[in-house]
């Protein structure tokens, strides 16, 4: 049942979390007007990413890493292409050294042995068969952030078809920071939780992030938090 509380609640976080989504919008939108109407090339896509997303790696925010994965053959010069930078808090691959801003290296040769088929993971397969803003997670990210995290992820358009998705790597333990405010002071069992409903953070601190809410018993009626693509919703926990 939804009551005037999870209501509320959805409107709170909808303030906290709805500007990282208008955010990816914008990369988005921006993107596809770089992408339209000529030849991209990996090295004019790795620039215009790059300016887009450092702003929002270089500050305390949720996003620990962002940028555009290239749909197989859209770019002439690089069939194969993540655009993709971490920010100096993310500590993936440092082995515990100080992080900086970077592009994160990957595999792009998909006859090398460790290449990795991106477009049959969620969070393409997501945006790219919805059309629209995708929240897979939250999940343990050993490629891209080695930690618990929400992958936020639109598709890009382009002369009619698809060039890619463009997104954002969230950590779950820094999204927690908004929303424990307001699920902490919750007036009512409640959880929030994705459009897969997966739980993201809960008035119940025994229940972890990731869990399926249906293996937890509760009969959910959602309710979706504002400005945020349909991708989160709030939940009375019963």
């Amino acid at each position: 049942m939804i009551t005037a509380a999870i209501l509320e609640m959805a409107d709170v976080l909808g303030a906290s979390l709805a500007p990282l989504f208008a955010e990816v919008s914008d990369w988005r939108d921006r993107l596809e007007g770089v992408l339209s109407g000529g030849d991209a090339r990996a090295a004019d896509v790795d620039e215009a990413v790059e300016w887009l997303v450092a702003p929002s790696l270089a500050d305390s925010r949720p996003t620990l890493g962002a940028g555009f994965v290239a749909a197989p053959g859209f770019l002439e010069d690089a069939p194969w292409h993540l655009a993709w930078w971490a920010s100096a808090a993310n500590g993936v691959g440092l082995g515990g050294r100080p992080g900086t801003l970077r592009r994160l290296v990957s595999i792009e040769d998909p006859l090398d042995e460790s290449f990795h088929d991106y477009t049959r993971l969620e969070w393409w397969r997501g945006a790219v068969l919805g059309r629209g803003a995708y929240l897979a997670g939250p999940y343990v990210d050993y490629l891209c952030t080695d930690e618990l995290t929400l992958t936020l992820t639109m598709p890009v358009e382009a002369d009619g078809r698809v060039a890619g998705v463009v997104g954002a790597d969230l950590s779950v333990a820094r999204l927690e920071r908004l929303t424990d405010g307001v699920i902490g002071a919750a007036s009512v069992p409640a959880v929030l939780g994705t459009a897969a409903g997966r739980v993201i953070a809960a008035t119940d601190a025994a229940v972890e992030p990731g869990t399926p809410a249906r293996r937890l018993g509760w009969s959910c009626e959602w309710h979706p938090v504002p400005g945020c693509g349909g991708t989160l919703a709030v939940s009375r926990a019963a």
